[in-house]
């Protein structure tokens, strides 16, 4: 099997526990990953955290977000564009719909933070191993944007669902070395 379609697979397996998972199993599971997060050095020093909104069955980190919010964390959420690119934007107003129908902020109205101005990124992802690595939707946006932040933390988020004995991976897929489930906070070896 192609390296491709085991990639496909993998992912097609983690999203379908993560999707079989209940509603109210989701929600606790969030509820523990956000106290998770906010426990974390990591977040509990940061200045500007780039976050995620939550899509279909991800975990929704409302709870760490109004948290952040209300130390005076700036939280910013990414815009997706051509080829790949993301930035990061501190929403002001409402979300709108993006590229992907996912919720951003709106460009025009919203202010850009330059990579090397993060202390922190949440990454979401639809499969992830013990050993840090991550399979995301597939369109390398995460990938490319994380190497434009030299200082932020990566934490890589997700139900213990979406875990799998072994991810595929090419060269240019990024590992983490700080993963965060509902049953606890794990920083793999590199």
């Amino acid at each position: 099997m192609a390296l491709a379609e085991k990639k496909k697979e993998s992912r097609r397996l983690a999203l379908s526990r993560r999707d079989a998972l209940g509603t109210e199993t989701r929600a606790e599971a969030s509820a523990a990953i956000s106290r998770l997060l906010a426990g974390l050095d990591e977040l509990r020093t940061a200045k500007t955290v780039l976050g995620y909104v939550p899509v279909g069955s991800e975990c929704d980190l409302g709870a760490l977000y109004e948290a952040l919010r209300e130390r005076g964390v700036t939280l910013a959420f990414p815009v997706t564009g051509e080829r790949g690119a993301m930035e990061a934007f501190v929403p002001c107003g409402a979300l709108i719909p993006g590229r992907f129908a996912i919720p951003e902020p709106d460009p025009a109205r919203s202010r850009c933070l330059a990579p090397e101005e993060l202390d922190a990124v949440l990454v979401p992802c639809a499969a992830f191993d013990a050993e840090g690595n991550r399979l995301g939707r597939g369109g390398g946006f995460y990938d490319r944007f994380l190497l434009r932040c030299p200082r932020a933390a990566a934490i890589l988020t997700a139900f213990e669902a979406q875990r799998l004995p072994q991810i595929p991976r090419e060269a240019h897929d990024l590992s983490f070395s700080l993963l965060v489930t509902e049953t606890g906070v794990f920083r793999p070896k590199k």
